[in-house]
């Protein structure tokens, strides 16, 4: 979270009242806390605190009258986050504050079955649609389209972090970004949790000896090595919490390690989540870049590739903390 400008007032006195008293009821001070970094529908707040929908949507209602959450269309649903837009000392002082507190352990399980849920889901529309992902894919974003940049960004990477390191491609799908990998890493591996998925990987990658393909959720993943590189393309907008992914993509990495994520900017095209089963649609790069430092990842290269059919590729880089003598200057 952005530290509070000492400089920017708090607005007038209807905007203190009005955020102390919307925050001044126990359930809607739990929402906020839910909201610390994930987005919520509606159906799923409703089950995270056993609350009816009516009694919830008043209380969002107060919420958002009170500028401390925003909501946004994501596919078929309206998704609430908290509202980081404006760096008003109070709001951030009061979300500062709240994220000391934190969830309930009852909150966070029932926050981890809403990421089960999601995960499922996404796991379902890839078994049920693999064959035919290939096709759907170029009404978005074709491989083709971003694979060489994030093949040249990561063949950077490998210069730097030199000849024995270790790649892992989060969701390698047809496999023409980990082939590029296997050229210029030691041992590349891919991770997905279908195994539909995985089977057109293991065609393309058939014959390469410095590969080997896993099948498993990444938030679950938690092997003895730890990466060089993690790459990510056109996987997180099929994440149940992007913010999630961040977190323990900094886990899994070595001291000056990169994470690469190819993704859609923000768009409002809300077939994309039927055709290709996206969760979320698209980020702007403050998004990104927020959930990436929140993890302890820095911002470090950017590249926005020409927009198609009203959709534009981001692709980015972070790099996780390293020893000041070897950090490179962005």
């Amino acid at each position: 979270m952005a530290e509070p400008d000492p400089n920017n007032v708090c607005g007038d006195l209807d905007s203190v009242t009005g955020i102390g008293k919307a925050v001044g009821d126990q359930l809607r001070a739990t929402i906020l806390v839910l909201l610390k970094e994930d987005s919520f529908s509606v159906s799923e707040l409703c089950q995270m605190l056993n609350v009816a929908q009516p009694a919830l949507s008043h209380h969002l209602k107060i919420l958002l009258k009170a500028g401390l959450i925003a909501r946004r269309r994501e596919a078929n649903n309206l998704f609430y986050r908290r509202d980081n837009s404006s760096g008003d000392r109070l709001k951030l002082s009061l979300f500062s504050v709240l994220d000391e507190i934190g969830p309930a352990p009852e909150l966070l399980t029932a926050l981890s079955e809403v990421h089960r849920q999601r995960s499922r889901h996404c796991r379902h529309f890839f078994a049920a649609n693999a064959a035919e992902i290939a096709s759907l894919q170029t009404q978005i974003a074709e491989p083709a389209a971003y694979s060489d940049s994030v093949a040249d960004m990561a063949q950077r990477v490998a210069q730097q972090t030199g000849a024995d390191s270790l790649a892992l491609e989060v969701g390698p799908g047809d496999g023409s970004i980990i082939t590029g990998l296997t050229r210029c890493y030691a041992e590349v591996h891919g991770l997905d949790s279908s195994a539909e998925m995985l089977a057109r990987t293991e065609n393309a990658i058939a014959g390469m000896t410095n590969v080997a393909l896993l099948d498993g959720d990444f938030l679950d993943y938690q092997p003895e090595l730890r990466y060089d590189l993690i790459v990510a393309a056109m996987t997180v907008h099929h994440m149940p919490s992007p913010a999630a992914f961040f977190l323990h993509a900094g886990s899994l990495l070595n001291p000056g390690g990169s994470v690469i994520v190819a993704e859609l900017r923000r768009h409002d095209q809300q077939w994309a989540s039927e055709v290709c089963g996206d969760l979320w649609l698209g980020f702007e790069p403050a998004e990104l870049s927020r959930w990436a430092v929140n993890a302890g990842l820095d911002p470090c290269e950017s590249q926005f590739l020409a927009q198609k059919n009203g959709f534009q590729i981001q692709i980015q880089r972070y790099v996780a903390d390293q020893p000041s003598s070897l950090k490179e200057v962005p």
